[in-house]
């Protein structure tokens, strides 16, 4: 009996971190978002995109993710900047000259954020998704203490 109370816990305990990892990356997503909530609006220009394959390949969403090079002007001067973009499948690849919403802060132009709404749908999937994990870890361990024979 206590074999199997101790296999029950690891196994909840297993999935417990397991959903605490797209948590904690949809959290990161908000926490970034929220940093540059105060920021500056600019329209930036891609200098650059570059197709991120792999990450299309694992996403579990039919959306295209570049690698993107882009530039905007700032009082301080024009800045020049790289971050992930995620876009529709729909829509055609970035090329250069295309225009992107960019957040800055005022006292430090070059920390900026590409400011993309599939960023905080991915947020919000991640969060779900673990704490699917946690609900189903606390299931089990309920019907595997509602099964434990009691003395």
């Amino acid at each position: 009996m206590k074999a199997e109370a101790l296999s029950t816990a690891a196994a909840v305990a297993i999935v417990v971190a397991i959903g605490a990892v797209p948590i904690y990356m949809g959290g990161s997503l908000i926490r970034e978002r929220l940093a540059y909530g105060g920021g500056i609006p600019a329209s930036a220009d891609v200098v650059s995109a570059e197709r991120l394959w792999l990450r299309d390949l694992i996403s579990p969403f039919k959306r295209k993710i570049f690698e993107v090079t882009y530039e905007f002007g700032t009082p301080k001067g024009p800045v020049r900047s790289t971050g992930i973009y995620t876009q529709s499948r729909g829509f055609s690849d970035l090329e250069p000259g295309s225009k992107l919403r960019v957040l800055y802060l005022p006292e430090d132009p070059a920390r900026n954020y590409l400011d993309d709404f599939n960023k905080l749908f991915d947020a919000a999937w991640y969060i779900g998704l673990g704490l699917f994990a946690w609900l189903a870890a606390g299931v089990f361990a309920w019907l595997s203490a509602r099964r434990a024979p009691r003395k």
